[in-house]
């Protein structure tokens, strides 16, 4: 989900160059000249390059972690990503033997700061963080006890051991290349508004993600018009979203192609509604962050264009196993980032065969 990336993935956008005579025959302007922009270099624009720091998803040793306690600050467990990471860690928990004391802090970092007062006082062995408050870190990390932090995909300066999590701005670069690459072939690049749906006070995390989605984007469309940034709260939460997303709808009522990212995919569920009121959801392009593959209504959307796949169910399988190494005094990476995949409705089963939207 969220993530902040010491790994600079560069998606090498090439010079700007002419569309060639064959992507206008199989795009849908009525004219057939390109609307690629300075920058972008059309459909023959390269992929995004995979950061350094990938990391292998291993479950952990049986009984690795017998007698050792560990404290888990989740994100908030009402919504879809944090209770996919929670019972990945739950069972590698219970695989290596360890005991999993959890604390939900609800998207507040008040009860963050609680959540570590009471680790402190539990005199656990090390940390997971999930909280969304990047600039709260600080007061959380003094506040709990000094042991090892995995802080996952917001940073916990100044006491995390490593970061866990998305490789945020190669992720973000993923879904704008892709989202680029489809109105490249299929409409010249032309489009009527893009709306980025955003998170600021995750901080890094957001510059990251969503700067990689317009980097990605203009490496093949060029520079981005009509641009419409609207911050969604702590985290990215569905309500301001779909309250965001109406006003931005109302003011563009003829619009029929509205390219809409988002920071994660509770964000995208928010402008799917309001668009499903005002009788939209056909005008909008979705490129999505993390895919829950319960979360039909966005794949069952008109326009879902695809979805970077951040597999939360498989967080456990970096956090646990290498953690009990930290608590046992083992030196980790700074960075243990999630192998992402952009993932489509062609390529879906591939990843989750179980799916069925």
């Amino acid at each position: 989900m969220f993530v902040r990336s010491r790994a600079r993935a560069v998606a090498a956008a090439a010079a700007s160059l002419a569309l060639a005579a064959s992507l206008a025959a199989c795009g849908g302007g009525d004219s057939g000249t390109s609307a690629v922009r300075s920058g972008g270099a059309g459909a023959s624009a390269p992929p995004p390059t995979a950061p350094s720091g990938v990391a292998t998803f291993e479950d952990a040793a049986p009984g690795s972690g017998a007698g050792l306690t560990i404290g888990f600050t989740q994100l908030n467990l009402a919504v879809g990503f944090p209770q996919d990471v929670q019972r990945g860690v739950e069972e590698q928990a219970k695989k290596a033997g360890a005991k999993l004391i959890t604390c939900d802090s609800k998207a507040d970092a008040a009860v963050a700061l609680d959540c570590a007062k009471q680790f402190k006082t539990q005199n656990v062995n090390g940390l997971i963080t999930f909280q969304a408050d990047a600039n709260a870190a600080p007061r959380i990390c003094a506040a709990g006890p000094p042991v090892p932090v995995m802080a996952v995909d917001i940073e916990q300066k100044p006491c995390q051991t490593t970061f866990v999590g998305a490789a945020n701005e190669y992720a973000g670069q993923l879904v704008g290349y892709n989202v680029g690459l489809f109105f490249a072939k299929q409409n010249n690049c032309e489009y009527d508004a893009f709306v980025s749906l955003e998170s600021k006070a995750v901080g890094q995390v957001n510059e990251l993600r969503m700067g990689g989605i317009r980097k990605g984007f203009e490496s093949v469309c060029g520079a981005i018009h009509d641009l419409r940034t609207l911050d969604t709260g702590p985290g990215g939460l569905s309500e301001p979203a779909q309250r965001l997303m109406t006003d931005t709808l109302t003011a563009l009522p003829g619009a029929k192609h509205v390219i809409v990212v988002g920071i994660n995919e509770d964000v995208i569920i928010g402008a799917l509604a309001a668009a499903r009121v005002q009788n939209r959801m056909d005008d909008l392009y979705l490129g999505v962050q993390n895919l829950n593959p319960k979360n039909c209504v966005i794949y069952t959307a008109p326009h879902w264009l695809g979805s970077v796949a951040y597999f939360p169910e498989k967080y456990g399988q970096l956090l646990v196993p290498n953690l009990i190494k930290a608590m046992k005094g083992e030196k980790l990476p700074a960075d243990l980032l999630v192998p992402h995949e952009f993932v489509t409705k062609e390529t879906v089963k591939r990843y989750y065969p179980s799916y069925a939207c």
